[in-house]
C-alpha cells in the first residue's frame, strides 16, 4: 500500500515532543516486505501547552504499541501532522475540525485520522462530548480539554497527570477507533467499547473483547488493502465508471455509514424542516381548494410528483448544505465517493422519512377530523364518488408539498448544524 510510505511531520518545536516511536518507524523496504499496512495519521489541531504535548506524544506511542501487539499482521505507521496555530476558542465545532482531518486523510492517503483539539467540542445532543467519530470519512475527534486531572504545585503529581492523561488519549483513542470500523458498544467498563460517562472512565477500559478484537480485524482487512485508485484499473473509464466500481467495492461501507448517520431521526434533529412541513400541512388540511386539486390528480402523476419532489429536495439540501466532499484538484478516490455517495442517501433517506411522517400524519388527520360529508362538499369533483383511494392520493400529494416547503425552512438550518448530523455517528 503505497499510503502508507508517505509521512509528514513537523519541524523540531519545544511546545509539541512527538517523535516517531522507534515500532513505528518504516525502514526503506518494499510494501511486499512491509506487509498489509494500516496507516492511522494524528493531526494535531493547534499548538498545545508543553505538559500536555508530551502526554499526546506518550499516548500516541502507547496506542502504536498495543494495535501492533494485538493486530501484529498488520504493519501499523502513525504519521503525525502539528498545526502551530494558537487556540482561538475554548469551543470547536466537530465538523469543522473533521474536514481538516479529511484534508490531511485525502493528501497524506491515509486510511484514518484522529485529530486533537484542546477545546470543548459543541454538543447537540448531549452536556459535552469527548470525541466525535465518522464512519462516512474515517475520521474522529478527540477533545483534551475534560480527559487531564487539574495541575497541582507539585512536580510530581503534574508527572502523575501527564501519564494519567496520556492513559485516558489512549483509551478514549481505541474507544473511537472501533467506533470508525462500526464495533458495538459494551456495557462492561474494563472494555475499549465501554461509552465513557466521564473522563475518569476511561482509567478502567483496558481490553476488546474477543468478538470485537475478531470484527475489529476483519475491518483492519478492508481498510488495509489497496483502494480504488491505488490499482491499476483506476485510470480507465473516466469519473463514471470510478464512481460504479468505488459503489461497488464500498457498498458495505456506503450501507453502514447511512445506518450510523440515522436518517429517520431527520424530522426530530432538523426543527425548521419538521415546521415548515407541519404549518403547510396544516394550512392545506383546511384549505378546501387543496382538497379538490389533491383527490383530482391521478394516481401515477401524484406517485411520479411525490418522486420527482423526493429526488428534487434533496438535491437542493445537498447543495444547500454543502453536504458533498470537494476535491478540487486532488484525484479523485474510492474513500471520497463512498462519503458522497453515503451522504446523498442520507439526505435522501430523511427526506423520504419526512415524507413518510406528512402522509401518515394527514392520512389519520382526514378520517379523525374531516367528515364525509365535510370533505365531499369541498372536493367538488370527486362530490358522491370518494373512495379511500382519494384520501391516499391526498395525502401523497399534501405530503409532497409538503417537503417542499420543508426543504426550503431545512435550508435555514446552520450548515454546520445540518452536516453535524449527517456526518457526525455519535457524541462519545
Amino acid at each position: 500500500m503505497t499510503a502508507g510510505l508517505r509521512m509528514t511531520s513537523a519541524p523540531p518545536t519545544p511546545s509539541l515532543p512527538l517523535p516517531v516511536p522507534e515500532s513505528g518507524k518504516l525502514q526503506n523496504q518494499s510494501v511486499e516486505a512491509l506487509g498489509r499496512t494500516i496507516v492511522m495519521g494524528w493531526l494535531i489541531a493547534h499548538r498545545f501547552p508543553q505538559e500536555d504535548a508530551a502526554a499526546v506524544a506518550q499516548a500516541r506511542a502507547q496506542m502504536l504499541d498495543i494495535l501492533q501487539q494485538q493486530f501484529s499482521e498488520f504493519v501499523w505507521y502513525m504519521p503525525f501532522v502539528q498545526r502551530y496555530e494558537s487556540l482561538h476558542s475554548t469551543i470547536e465545532e466537530p465538523i469543522t475540525l473533521l474536514d481538516e482531518g479529511v484534508q490531511e486523510r485525502d493528501i497524506q492517503r491515509w486510511d484514518y485520522v484522529l485529530v486533537i483539539t484542546q477545546a470543548n467540542l459543541r454538543s447537540y445532543y448531549k452536556p459535552y462530548a469527548l470525541g466525535t467519530p465518522s464512519r462516512a470519512v474515517s475520521v474522529a475527534v478527540l477533545s483534551t480539554a475534560r480527559l487531564a486531572p487539574p495541575y497541582f504545585p507539585a512536580a510530581s503529581d503534574n508527572e502523575e497527570r501527564a501519564v494519567s492523561l496520556a492513559r485516558r488519549i489512549c483509551a478514549l483513542g481505541l474507544h473511537l477507533l472501533g467506533d470508525l470500523n462500526g464495533l458495538p458498544h459494551d456495557d462492561d467498563p474494563q472494555t475499549f467499547m465501554h461509552v465513557p460517562e466521564a473522563s475518569e472512565d476511561l482509567d478502567r477500559m483496558s481490553h476488546y473483547t474477543p468478538s470485537q478484537h475478531e470484527q475489529l480485524r476483519q475491518e483492519l482487512s478492508d481498510a488495509a488493502d489497496l483502494r480504488l485508485e491505488e490499482r491499476p484499473e483506476a485510470a480507465r473509464g473516466g469519473i463514471a465508471l470510478f464512481y460504479l466500481r468505488a459503489m461497488r467495492i464500498g457498498a458495505g461501507e456506503i450501507i453502514s455509514a447511512v445506518v450510523q448517520a440515522e436518517p429517520w431521526q431527520f424530522p426530530l434533529r432538523l426543527s425548521r424542516l419538521t415546521t415548515a412541513a407541519i404549518s403547510t400541512l396544516l394550512l392545506l388540511l383546511v384549505t378546501a381548494e387543496a382538497w379538490d386539486l389533491g383527490m383530482s390528480q391521478p394516481p401515477l402523476f401524484v406517485a411520479q410528483f411525490s418522486l420527482l419532489t423526493l429526488l428534487g429536495t434533496s438535491g437542493f439540501i445537498v447543495k444547500r448544505q454543502r453536504v458533498l466532499l470537494r476535491r478540487g484538484r486532488r484525484r479523485l478516490t474510492e474513500q471520497t465517493v463512498v462519503t458522497n455517495v453515503a451522504m446523498s442517501v442520507v439526505v435522501f433517506l430523511g427526506m423520504a422519512t419526512t415524507y413518510i411522517v406528512l402522509f401518515l400524519l394527514t392520512l389519520v388527520l382526514s378520517h379523525v377530523l374531516f367528515s364525509y360529508t365535510l370533505v365531499a362538499g369541498w372536493a367538488v369533483s370527486q362530490q358522491g364518488r370518494i373512495a379511500p383511494s382519494h384520501y391516499l392520493v391526498f395525502s401523497a400529494f399534501v405530503a409532497s408539498l409538503g417537503i417542499v416547503i420543508g426543504a426550503l425552512g431545512a435550508s435555514f438550518e446552520l450548515p454546520s448544524y445540518f452536516r453535524h448530523i449527517a456526518y457526525v455517528d455519535e457524541e462519545t
